[in-house]
């Protein structure tokens, strides 16, 4: 992880300036300036399909509109689904290369469990479970697990660097 005090990148960054990411086909995004899922479902009658260029056109357009400054992101999950796995990976390289296109720091990526066992201390929760600490913990009412998640990512966050 990219240390914040001797990146000038990280220099007076505020809430405003974080935008967290549940990265998969149902994006979950969280920050100041909204929140919600992007749908990046892939539809299986049209040829020529542009599920990695829309993501990346999305990405781009609310870091920009929002003067994002920073993006922190739940990690890869190894599970038993190789696909899914897959297309995270190349949603994972595709923020990378948006990153990198801004002028961003490198994303910061946050493990599947330390999150859960941080929302809910259980770092084997449920969706459901997440969506209740979301409401527990901050009065949001998430319309999905994937703003849950986002939700609770732009908290640690801001938590653990005592970001203002």
């Amino acid at each position: 992880m990219v240390n914040q005090e001797s990146n000038p990148n990280f220099s007076n960054l505020c809430r405003k300036d974080i935008l967290a990411l549940d990265i998969a086909t149902h994006t979950g995004f969280y920050c100041l300036h909204g929140h919600g899922t992007w749908n990046f479902t892939e539809s299986k009658r049209r040829n020529n399909n542009k599920q990695h260029k829309d993501f990346r056109d999305t990405l781009i357009n609310y870091i920009v509109a929002h003067g994002i400054r920073h993006i922190v992101a739940e990690d890869v999950n190894v599970n038993n689904y190789f696909s899914d796995m897959r297309k995270l990976s190349e949603f994972r390289g595709i923020l990378y290369e948006v990153c990198d296109s801004l002028d961003l720091p490198e994303p910061t990526f946050i493990n599947v469990a330390t999150l859960k066992k941080w929302a809910t201390g259980n770092g084997r929760a449920t969706k459901p479970d997440m969506m209740r600490a979301c409401v527990e913990k901050y009065n949001f009412q998430p319309a999905d697990d994937n703003v849950s998640d986002a939700c609770h990512l732009y908290h640690y966050y801001v938590r653990k660097y005592r970001i203002n």
